[in-house]
């Protein structure tokens, strides 16, 4: 599922008229505390920014199915809102696999940090079950950290 529909269908939910302005953070669910594959990331927890307000809900990946109602919550500091990404969350773990940080990972997590000089593009963050933390260009597909 890519962005736009995410956001669209989150703005169902919402139960209002409105359009999304945007993804602030994106939390990968997995099925076991480490897991080494993309199939095993079962969806994700979405943060979405609307009208100066952030909304969290959870989608599941397919085959799963499921949407929960996004709920209001306090805004985080820290992090950009953005719009797209090049790199989805099966080619993010296929390039978590070419170093040697670790077999598995612990969590997955796409976000665009607030930072100076600005970030360029999103980033998927990796904990890998060594405790060593990857981070990943979410356009170009850089591993950034470690280098």
């Amino acid at each position: 599922m890519d962005i736009k529909s995410i956001l669209a269908e989150a703005a169902k939910k919402i139960g209002k008229d409105v359009e999304l302005e945007g993804l602030l953070r994106k939390t990968g669910r997995l099925k076991f505390n480490s897991v080494a594959d993309a199939k095993d990331v079962l969806g994700f927890d979405y943060l979405v920014y609307w009208e100066k307000a952030c909304y969290e809900y959870y989608a599941a990946n397919p085959p799963l199915i499921g949407l929960t109602q996004p709920v209001p919550v306090p805004c985080p500091v820290g992090i950009e809102i953005f719009n797209s990404y090049k790199v989805d969350y099966k080619k993010a773990v296929e390039i978590f696999h070419t170093g040697n940080w670790g077999g598995k990972f612990t969590s997955i997590v796409l976000c665009k940090p607030l930072i100076h000089p600005e970030a360029k593009e999103p980033y998927w963050y990796f904990l890998s079950d060594l405790g060593v933390q990857i981070m990943i260009g979410a356009d170009s597909g850089k591993v950034l950290f470690p280098k």
